[in-house]
């Protein structure tokens, strides 16, 4: 008995023993949130720095330890984040990572992207109009025989392909002009026939060689004396134009010179398109056009493109080969009627 109280006795020693040893050596498994909030990061000022400190103690060893490694990079961007990763002296390891609450978001570049220019595609280009089978009303002087050159004029038309009509200026109305494609007014036009402005509401494309008709509609503002005798010149004033047909500087239309006839012309408005003018006088324009929709000085807008031919009266015998060029290319620029 005495035996066995002994062996208890030092069995309970034993035990008592082991529990104060195992107290002393056994690790704390918690880290307190002290020792967490206590890890120091180091940021250097320099551009781009990482900061690691001496290697961790294995979590297994007996010795406990509340060692943080802390990673840091700073960029000298705004886009700078510390991370921060605590080691556990638990077996199991624990990752957190922390990012300050005023750790700016994305990098936004402050460059403007490229702006490319706009580009707007250009217009697409109308075919011209083909005078073949275009109706033309020609208005003349009425007499019998018909003046020569209204003759000539209209077998001029009809061979560029016009079906053409004649009409004596006695009997010209704004009825007569529909159904028509253009419209002509010869030199031998009465110019008392147009005095009404009856062309004012005509929206068809016109053709004047009787300067009267252009001031009767506000389109030149010279009645009468609207001719330079003596001359058989004009000069070019918008050579890239169609109607001037390549020619440029001072060309003759006629081969004579006379005092019988001369170089009509129009005092005309600043929306007027000039293409030629009297020499060395570059108020009288010579040939000129005005186009639909735009405007006469007192106020008139046109309703159709609107174009003068300078010729006087019998011109069709004295007229050069670039004086018919020039008839030809008015003719059909007004039938295109922009």
């Amino acid at each position: 008995m005495k035996r066995f109280l002994v062996l208890l006795i030092i069995a309970l020693m034993t035990i008592t023993m082991i529990a104060c040893s195992s107290s002393e050596t056994k690790p704390e498994t918690s880290v307190s949130p002290k020792v967490t909030e206590s890890a120091a990061t180091v940021i250097s000022p320099v551009p781009t720095l990482t900061t690691v400190p001496t290697e961790s103690p294995n979590v297994s060893s007996p010795t406990p330890s509340a060692s943080t490694v802390v990673s840091a990079t700073v960029a000298p961007t705004e886009s700078s984040t510390a991370t921060v990763t605590p080691a556990s002296t638990d077996s199991t390891k624990a990752s957190a990572t922390t990012v300050p609450k005023d750790s700016p978001k994305a990098i936004v570049s402050s460059e403007p992207a490229s702006a490319k220019p706009e580009t707007k595609p250009e217009p697409t280009p109308q075919p011209d109009i083909s005078p073949k089978g275009k109706k033309v009303l020609f208005v003349g002087r009425e007499q019998v025989p018909v003046p020569a050159e209204d003759v000539v004029m209209a077998d001029r038309l009809k061979g560029m392909g016009f079906v053409v009509t004649r009409l004596g200026d006695k009997d010209f109305t704004a009825d007569e002009t529909k159904g028509y494609d253009l419209l002509y007014f010869s030199q031998t036009v009465n110019s008392k026939f147009l005095k009404d402005g009856v062309m004012k509401d005509i929206a068809i494309p016109t053709v004047y060689v009787k300067s009267h008709g252009m001031f009767y509609l506000g389109l030149s503002s010279l009645e009468e004396g609207a001719t330079v005798k003596n001359i058989k010149s004009i000069e070019i004033v918008d050579s890239k134009h169609k109607v001037a047909g390549g020619l440029s500087g001072t060309i003759d239309v006629y081969k004579e010179a006379g005092n019988g006839y001369g170089v009509s012309y129009g005092v005309v408005g600043k929306e007027a398109k000039v293409i030629a003018k009297i020499p060395g006088d570059s108020s009288k324009a010579a040939l000129f056009y005005y186009d639909k929709g735009s405007k006469a000085d007192n106020g008139y807008t046109v309703k159709a493109r609107v174009s003068f031919y300078y010729w006087s009266n019998g011109m069709q015998d004295n007229s050069t080969n670039e004086g018919w060029k020039l008839w030809d290319n008015i003719v059909l620029w007004t039938l295109q009627n922009g």
